[in-house]
């Protein structure tokens, strides 16, 4: 009996072998390489969710018998710059100005408009492994003092930006660009600026949930905290 010998592939089944690699690959490759990202910038939001919640309990200890709001992280924004100062190491200062530590422009998940970034009345660093932080300071609530002008005002927390990769991109909310607010009693969260609601353990979850609902659209990721909160530390955007 003849036996036939096997000559190998011919070119048009290597080249149908490729293109069907290469479709596999472009379809497959940028969900890893996002997934590798995301992970990775959570990772280090984590990280510096952690620090921050060890420094606040430095803060508590150091400051037990004093107001909140006349922490270092109360009234005014060189307070915060002394917090920074005792209970971080830090590599680049930017003072009340947001640039250069974070970008000059963040968008949200959901589009692709840019919008300018600025901190307002907060103070900025570049910490130690990268990440940009800015705190704008927490306010006590005013009494209204009609023979001296002075309007009743409700508490505010101090509110926290931070971009885990500083000034690099992506530059998206949501991404690498988050917020949150440090609570009385030294709390870290994400339930609105109402002090007095944040406060309320029966309204938390429900808080969470009505901050979560505007991550997606926020450019500087207001409520993505809650939500990868809520959802076990996952990105799920």
């Amino acid at each position: 009996m003849k036996s036939e010998a096997f000559l190998g592939f011919t070119v048009s089944e290597v080249m149908m072998a490729m293109a069907i690699v290469g479709v596999i690959a472009a379809m497959t490759i940028p969900i890893v390489i996002t997934r590798y990202q995301h992970q990775s910038m959570l990772a280090i939001l984590k990280k510096n969710y952690v620090e921050l919640q060890e420094n606040m309990q430095l803060l508590y200890a150091d400051n037990f018998k004093t107001s909140f709001y006349r922490t270092m992280l109360g009234e005014d924004t060189d307070n915060v710059s002394e917090f920074f100062s005792t209970y971080y190491t830090t590599t680049r200062n930017c003072d009340n100005t947001a640039q250069p530590c974070f970008a000059d422009s963040y968008r949200s998940v959901d589009s692709a408009a840019r919008t300018d970034f600025s901190c307002n009345d907060g103070y900025s660093v570049i910490l130690k492994g990268g990440a940009a932080m800015c705190i704008e300071p927490a306010e006590a609530a005013v009494s209204a003092d009609d023979e001296a002008g002075i309007e009743a005002a409700d508490a505010k927390p101090a509110h926290v930006y931070l971009d885990v990769n500083g000034s690099d991109k992506p530059n998206i909310g949501g991404r690498d660009m988050f917020s949150f607010y440090i609570y009385d009693y030294h709390t870290i969260d994400d339930l609105g600026e109402n002090v007095e609601e944040a406060l309320d353990e029966s309204n938390k979850q429900t808080l969470r949930t009505e901050q979560a609902a505007g991550c997606t659209g926020s450019t500087t990721g207001e409520g993505c905290f809650a939500r990868i909160f809520a959802d076990d530390w996952k990105m799920n955007y």
